[in-house]
């Protein structure tokens, strides 16, 4: 009889491993049930991990998209609303998805609901696939029996975020075109005319102008030494990845980014989009308050915000108003704060948060196009003008070529 290496979970997600003989993984999988554990992970005596095993996703699988992940989880709503068994309802979503993540992902929700584990609890065992905000609302709705309008509204909240993303991307493609055409740009008048002029300057033997000098300068080090170059580059761009993923480095470029001219003020509004459209939602579906400001924190997408909440989180904890503590920590707007204090005096909370989410969703729309118009024609100034100091630099000397000549 083969022996087992396994991890498991109980019914609160506790994990546990260690090792057991058995005839199969379904014997297995019996045998952890007697006992109150969900298989979650196996590995056999030939050393091979079970493929639809949490966690063997692999290093390189991608991770499904938002659109993915609003389609999917629509899907789901709606099998459940049309009154469908569950186990049936995961079968059917696991068959329909494309990418390699899901299909896994489900299938193991599938085995784990089988076995009589929920699936708020399932679902969290790939947080790389379903979010916490997802989970928190599948937690809800299992609680209030309400599971198919939660997964719904976890639907329509992905795919607002995934609009967000989708405007935020947009403002910020024509920049990234403009600056990658201007790099290049540069980079074949270094490498490929500006060696040329030198040459011909060096054969004249001239005393060449301190822009021109500088430009050949960088230009003879390019060419020598572009693997330094390169390779510096993607040093420099390891480096900041590496610090933009560290607590410390991602907080200081958030603090930056709110901080910047024009663009701070966009970055804030964006931020504070999210963290309503989240805490509007997540309330809505009946999650528990803290829970709903944690997860609406995490989602603003700016440390500096998150830090913010978790702050006045602590206060809310002991029995404050949300709308004055989050007002004390000076990074939201009165606006914002203000009608959160009477949606609470109202008690009308979540219908006040969606009105401040319908606000929000014109104001970053508005910002966001405005922004872009008004990018379009500096990026425009800016690539002439560094093309135009190179040129310069380039034909300085041929304005003094006749005393160039003459001194040859």
């Amino acid at each position: 009889m083969p022996k087992y290496k396994y991890v498991a979970r109980d019914r609160t997600g506790k994990s546990s491993s260690g090792h057991l003989q058995a005839s199969d993984e379904a014997d297995l999988r019996n045998i952890l049930r007697a006992n109150g554990l969900f298989l979650t992970q196996v590995r056999g005596t030939a050393g091979q991990e079970d493929p639809n095993a949490a966690g063997s996703q692999g290093l390189f699988v991608r991770k499904p998209t938002l659109q993915d992940m609003v389609i999917a989880t629509r899907q789901l709503a709606t099998m459940m609303r049309a009154g469908m068994p569950m186990m049936e309802t995961l079968n059917l979503v696991s068959s329909q998805v494309t990418k390699p993540t899901l299909k896994v992902a489900f299938r193991d929700l599938e085995k784990a609901v089988s076995g009589g584990e929920s699936l708020s609890v399932a679902m969290s065992r790939y947080p790389k696939v379903f979010s916490k905000l997802v989970v928190a609302f599948v937690e809800s709705g299992e609680a209030t029996g309400n599971l198919a309008e939660t997964l719904e509204a976890a639907a329509i909240q992905l795919d607002r975020e995934d609009n967000l993303r989708r405007k935020v991307k947009a403002a910020t493609t024509y920049p990234k075109i403009v600056v990658a055409a201007c790099v290049g740009t540069v980079a074949i008048m270094i490498v490929v005319v500006v060696p040329v002029f030198s040459q011909v300057y060096r054969q004249l033997g001239s005393q060449l102008p301190g822009p021109t000098q500088m430009l050949i300068t960088v230009s003879d080090f390019v060419t020598g030494y572009g693997w330094l170059v390169l390779l510096s580059i993607a040093a420099l761009a390891f480096g900041y990845k590496k610090y933009a993923e560290s607590e410390d480095g991602s907080r200081k470029l958030d603090i930056i980014a709110l901080k910047l001219p024009v663009l701070g003020i966009v970055f804030r509004k964006i931020a504070i989009a999210r963290f309503v459209q989240t805490l509007s939602a997540a309330l809505r579906s009946g999650v528990p308050v803290l829970h709903a400001l944690h997860i609406s924190g995490n989602m603003a997408g700016n440390s500096v915000i998150r830090d913010a909440v978790v702050e006045a989180t602590a206060k809310i904890r002991e029995g404050s108003p949300i709308a004055g503590e989050l007002e004390k920590t000076g990074e939201f707007p009165l606006m914002v704060t203000r009608m959160l204090s009477a949606g609470e005096s109202s008690g009308s909370l979540d219908s006040m948060l969606d009105e401040v989410n319908r606000f929000y969703d014109r104001d970053v729309e508005y910002s966001v196009d405005k922004l872009t118009r008004m990018i379009e024609p500096l990026m425009t100034i800016l690539v002439g003008g560094i093309v135009l100091l190179i040129l310069l630099a380039l034909y300085m000397p041929v304005f003094n070529l006749g005393n160039a000549l003459n001194h040859k």
